[in-house]
């Protein structure tokens, strides 16, 4: 897949010590696609901002040409005020109108706000994240954060201790799990119900959706958030097709001519300004030259090609999530999976009994969130820790099945008001034989009390 491109260790090195925060989380639930947004991005553009502030507050963003006479204090002046009033550029080839307001239709408005743009850019990619969190880690009904840490942490214990830590995990799991109802709460609920009722398909908690959604829709949020970017700068920078830069830049070096002597981020301008002495006011036409625009322009060069890659990345991710979610025969053989290595699961055995246990388990009982739950503990730990977890939550949950159906079939016949009917009630003892003797996995047929 194109999300191993990359790798967490090799962005964590180029980044140096600016990446060790991620390379101390304990635990991942994303994946390395995501985090080229809301982390290693948000990396970028800090670097950025702090180099940009570095020269326009402690060198000097903006020199202006002054006329000889000008003291060094009018000098100073020039500077400060061309650099606060924008400046505005016209090339050499053409010449300069006498109409000062067609001048002000070229003007460059944008330099002095690069710092706090790139601290706005590095939020909203930072925003789906912190929103993920929230919603996750405290509405999701279940401590998804110190779940997959109690696992990772338990791998290294005594078999003795990392099994009882399993059972605890296992036991909060079924908890989670079996408070999964239709029922809802809230405003209009019946009035919910039968709008999903409707259409057929349900998204919540209520539904066992609750994670994997969520999970799509922030993915679906960087997805949005890194293509809005592209022309979110486009009118920052008042350039005409930002979006497209990056293409003018390779056509440029394609057609070998110089990609760095471009309209967008012109380094020499002129400024216009009024100079009152005494009673007498001036107005002069000086021409400047901004530094600072040199490091924009391949700051923001590489921040589009960045972004692009990243938007790029990210709907293949989007498409992977939906693919996911559409094909139940991924989730389902996911579970299979672990229940082969546990003998719970044969496809060599028709038994409608086994299939019908191994369905109810995957559909009604894990649901989607379960299995999201369980791919992010194999992610996190090993597929060792995923096989006993998957092995202690099937057997609480057969041995949950087996005690309704015999308790089922003796309240159904009992309910029937036949006199004779309690003393043709099978025991539930007789009952697990009988369950015995159907065409279970031998392992199973052992196990059942």
């Amino acid at each position: 897949m194109a999300f191993s491109l990359f790798k967490q260790d090799i962005l964590d090195h180029i980044l140096g010590p600016v990446g060790v925060y991620e390379g101390l989380r304990t635990v991942h639930d994303d994946n390395y696609v995501d985090r080229l947004s809301h982390y290693y991005t948000v990396i970028f553009l800090l670097f950025m901002q702090i180099t940009v502030v570095t020269n326009e507050y402690v060198g000097d963003p903006i020199h202006c040409f002054c006329p000889t006479e000008f003291t060094e204090n009018e000098v100073d002046y020039t500077n400060y005020l061309c650099w606060v009033a924008n400046t505005y550029h016209i090339p050499f080839s053409k010449p300069v109108p006498a109409n000062y307001e067609v001048r002000r239709t070229d003007e460059i408005t944008y330099y002095q706000w690069v710092p706090l743009i790139l601290l706005l850019m590095a939020f909203l990619f930072k925003l789906p994240r912190n929103m993920w969190k929230y919603f996750a880690y405290t509405h999701s009904g279940i401590g998804l954060k110190k779940m997959l840490d109690l696992t990772k942490m338990s791998q290294n214990d005594p078999p003795e201790e990392r099994d009882k830590k399993l059972n605890t995990v296992a036991k909060f799991i079924d908890m989670w799990m079996r408070t999964v109802s239709h029922h809802r709460g809230g405003c209009f609920p019946n009035q919910r119900s039968k709008v999903v009722g409707f259409f057929g398909i349900g998204v919540g908690r209520h539904h066992g959706n609750y994670l994997v959604f969520l999970c799509l829709f922030t993915k679906l949020l960087f997805l949005l958030n890194a293509i809005g970017q592209l022309f979110f700068l486009n009118e920052f920078l008042g350039s005409d097709k930002f979006y497209i830069y990056g293409y003018e830049v390779i056509q440029s070096i394609l057609t070998e001519n110089d990609w760095s002597r471009t309209q967008r981020f012109p380094r020499v301008t002129l400024c216009d300004f009024d100079l009152r002495q005494m009673t007498n006011v001036q107005r002069w036409t000086l021409q400047c030259v901004l530094p600072v625009n040199l490091y924009n322009e391949k700051f923001f060069i590489f921040l589009w090609f960045w972004i692009t890659i990243v938007a790029v990345l990210t709907l293949f991710n989007v498409l992977y999530s939906v693919l996911l979610i559409t094909v139940p025969n991924n989730n389902k053989s996911f579970i299979k999976k672990y229940l082969k290595i546990i003998g719970a699961y044969d496809r060599e055995n028709k038994d409608i009994f086994t299939q019908k246990l191994t369905k109810s388990f995957v559909d009604k009982y894990l649901r989607l969130d379960g299995i999201f739950l369980l791919k992010l503990i194999t992610a996190n730990s090993n597929s060792v820790m995923a096989t006993d977890i998957v092995r202690k939550l099937f057997d609480i949950y057969r041995k949950r099945e087996f005690h309704m159906e015999t308790n089922g079939v003796a309240h159904t016949i009992h309910d029937q008001g036949v006199p004779e009917a309690r003393h043709h009630v099978t025991p539930v003892r007789d009952r697990t034989v009988h369950l015995r003797e159907m065409d279970l996995p031998r392992s199973y047929k052992e196990s059942l009390v």
